[in-house]
């Protein structure tokens, strides 16, 4: 392997990491909001957890693929 697809390989990891804790922070928070609110089964909490951060988990992911992918223009373009 040469050093840039080390280097975007180690940034793919990084992306991953940072949007599975923002979607584990923000489904406990919107979790913790929820059950006191809906009660009733997990499940149906979970489903309003997940319709209340949907739009949050849309932009963290967008924006790790515009990083991910930016960098990768980046290595490639890199003198």
């Amino acid at each position: 392997m040469d050093d840039n697809s080390k280097k975007l390989k180690r940034m793919a990891i990084w992306t991953i990491a940072v949007f599975a804790t923002v979607f584990a922070v923000f489904m406990a928070l919107f979790w913790l909001i929820n059950y006191p609110v809906i009660g009733g089964s997990a499940w149906s909490v979970l489903g309003a957890a997940l319709s209340s951060g949907w739009s949050i988990f849309l932009i963290a992911g967008i924006l790790c693929f515009l990083v991910y992918f930016s960098y990768k223009y980046y290595l490639s373009h890199k003198k």
